[in-house]
């Protein structure tokens, strides 16, 4: 794929206005987040965090991936703990979300969500660079 070609798709799905990721969903899919306690607060700097991601079983993409469409998406581990980047075309996926990711000034849960999340198109920006 060329760097147009890139550039196009990314612009491409981010005018779908595909879903953010945020605490109510992630309450749907993951079962219980130890010691977290839902104060408005909390809430409010977990939906910051998670609106960097793709609801992982948005519509559009059948839970795949946004950039290549594939559904059949298996994740192999790079050197960056609790990132893992897809088979299809190298797109990174979170899988390991710890308390301190999300919020150095406190402690918001015990041990990390297992979940995984790919980045948000909303996210990603093509830089020019000058020559």
């Amino acid at each position: 794929m060329t760097r147009e070609e890139i550039i196009n798709k990314i612009n491409k799905v981010k005018a779908m206005n595909l879903p953010h990721m945020n605490y109510v969903k992630l309450k749907e899919y993951y079962d219980e987040i130890s010691g977290f306690e839902e104060t408005e607060e909390n809430i409010k700097i977990m939906n910051g965090y998670l609106n960097n991601y793709l609801d992982p079983k948005n519509e559009t993409f059948e839970n795949g991936c946004w950039f290549c469409s594939n559904k059949d998406v298996y994740l192999y581990w790079g050197i960056t703990h609790g990132i893992a980047h897809s088979n299809c075309c190298g797109l990174e996926y979170k899988c390991y979300h710890y308390s301190d990711d999300i919020c150095e000034d406190k402690k918001l849960f015990n041990g990390r969500i297992n979940i995984k999340l790919q980045y948000h198109p909303d996210g990603f920006v093509i830089k020019e660079i000058d020559e």
